[in-house]
């Protein structure tokens, strides 16, 4: 019975914490990318930043090399990229970044889709 009792709370406990969690913010995405991404991925009066730079000379005018200009990024490949790196970006840690705050900026830098 104590069994139980403690496996229906547990239960309780989990769908409230699904009930309340929020739905992902692009405003809260650009804070993020503000503070995270930003200063290589972001665009610059004063020069080329190092993010910018490596997708301007591999998309070659093809894509904007500025992540936030860019719309063909998905959701997946925001999400992968940012937690497992890519050539030379490093990774992104859960204690750097929380997976609320990553889907925060998956929502603003693909318009939430």
């Amino acid at each position: 019975m104590k069994t139980k009792a403690i496996l229906l709370l547990t239960s309780i406990a989990v769908v409230s914490v699904a009930a309340f969690a929020q739905a992902p913010s692009p405003d809260n995405g650009k804070i993020v990318f503000d503070n995270w991404c930003v200063h290589c991925h972001g665009a610059s009066s004063t020069g080329a930043l190092p993010g910018t730079a490596a997708l301007a000379l591999k998309y070659n005018d093809t894509l904007p090399p500025v992540l936030e200009e860019r719309t063909d990024l998905t959701p997946e490949f925001v999400r992968t990229v940012v937690r497992n790196g890519l050539i030379s970006m490093p990774r992104t840690r859960k204690t750097e970044v929380s997976d609320a705050e990553l889907e925060d900026i998956v929502a603003y830098l693909t318009d939430g889709t």
